[in-house]
């Protein structure tokens, strides 16, 4: 009688957990169901969002200041730069020189190429050479080695003119003030 009771116990015990397996595969099989099909609320809300981000990308770009902007202003404050030398304003001289490279560094993030130029390439190489040289010049306070470093630096952005088909732009030495305006 002892055995019949220890078998239908473990009768009973496989039949429950059998039951159990059966009720987890069940479920685990819903799972991957759910996983396996696309959730359309929440991927038609991605792709929206998608979306929008490209088009406020696209507007942002639209109203971004281009490479032309940029080159302006550096030119201005090349212009701004001559003159507070001249003045021997080196303060004026070294914030306009700041401003210069800020605007360099600002062109440089358009990742620009004109006719085979990646413009930021040269505009980081002018950076680490040209104007690197021409603010060592200004500590230097000499107007001879200033002058001569001011034009080999426009000399560099000619050459760039000139290498993405721009030659028509050609930079020189500033013979008025920029603006009149502006104690140097």
């Amino acid at each position: 009688m002892k055995q019949t009771a220890y078998l239908w116990s473990g009768i009973v015990i496989c039949a429950v957990l059998i039951v159990v397996v059966l009720f987890k595969i069940n479920s685990l099989e819903n799972t991957v169901r759910l996983l396996g099909e696309p959730n359309g609320s929440a991927l038609s809300t991605g792709q929206n969002s998608v979306k929008l981000a490209q088009a406020d990308a696209k507007a942002a770009k639209e109203v971004a200041p281009g490479l032309g902007e940029f080159m302006t202003t550096i030119q201005l404050h090349a212009g701004k730069l001559w003159f507070a030398a001249q003045a021997a304003n080196l303060d004026l001289a070294k914030y306009e020189l700041d401003e210069l490279k800020e605007t360099m560094e600002a062109a440089k993030g358009l990742n620009e190429e004109k006719n085979g130029v990646k413009i930021s390439n040269v505009l980081d190489s002018v950076l680490q050479t040209q104007v690197a040289g021409l603010e060592k010049t200004m500590e230097s306070k000499s107007q001879s080695t200033f002058k001569k470093s001011y034009d080999e630096t426009l000399s560099a952005c000619n050459g760039c003119h000139t290498e993405a088909g721009y030659k028509f732009i050609h930079i020189v030495r500033p013979t008025a003030p920029p603006v009149t305006n502006q104690k140097w």
